[in-house]
């Protein structure tokens, strides 16, 4: 789908509201507390937190990580094609005692969400325009910060529902493609089916019931880079 050049303003705007209101705020102590980001892998993927100054049309992410899918031009311009949320209010991410839980509740919404008209897309092109011969895929958002701050080229689906056709040749070329599996049969099932797609693909699983996130908060940035051969 093609945006207005209208349309990427405004969403370069909507970024730039979130990003001002990150620090100190609710979706920090998550992103680095609770998923062990470094504030560098933050400010690199310009997360930001929907808080009290929020643009017209979009107060019901109140409460939200902002995910902006970034681009960057040719001439080294930077835009916004989409930007999802994802849900860290008190009641659907903690426990009464404040401590965040492992398995989320979020009940009435989704963990994650798209804005009205939106299309599923490649989140962190950026990595494919690296100078690599390696890349992974991941599921989800979160999987790919954590690899992508272990020193992996990652991208990002929304799910198996999420590939498109003309992603493919994106992959073309790379002498591996690790597409990084969840430890449950629905995250082996979404990387079986990405790998299929791609001649170099291949399925790195992670220990059941760990995903990446998981497996480097648990075991640390060694084990997730032992998944790959590094």
């Amino acid at each position: 789908m093609r945006l207005s050049d209208e349309r990427k303003s405004w969403l370069l705007g909507a970024t730039k509201t979130f990003l001002d209101q990150i620090g100190g705020s609710p979706a920090e102590e998550y992103l680095v507390s609770h998923r062990g980001l470094a504030p560098e892998t933050v400010e690199r993927f310009r997360l930001g937190y929907v808080g009290s100054s929020v643009p017209s049309g979009l107060e019901q992410y109140r409460g939200c990580i902002s995910i902006p899918y970034l681009r960057r031009g040719a001439l080294g311009a930077w835009s916004v094609m989409a930007v999802r949320f994802r849900c860290v209010r008190p009641e659907c991410v903690r426990h009464e005692d404040g401590s965040f839980r492992e398995e989320e509740t979020h009940i009435g919404h989704g963990k994650v969400q798209s804005m009205a008209g939106d299309t599923h897309r490649i989140y962190n092109t950026l990595a494919i325009q690296e100078s690599a011969d390696e890349i992974a895929v991941c599921e989800g958002e979160p999987d790919t910060w954590t690899s992508a701050q272990c020193g992996i080229p990652t991208v990002g689906i929304q799910g198996v529902s999420g590939w498109k056709d003309h992603f493919d040749k994106l992959f073309v070329g790379y002498k591996r493609v690790w597409v990084l599996a969840q430890g449950d049969d629905a995250g082996r099932n979404f990387a079986e089916q990405v790998a299929a797609r791609i001649p170099s693909g291949l399925v790195v699983p992670m220990d059941k019931g760990l995903d990446v996130n998981k497996t480097y908060k648990t075991l640390g940035t060694e084990a997730v880079l032992n998944k790959v051969g590094k």
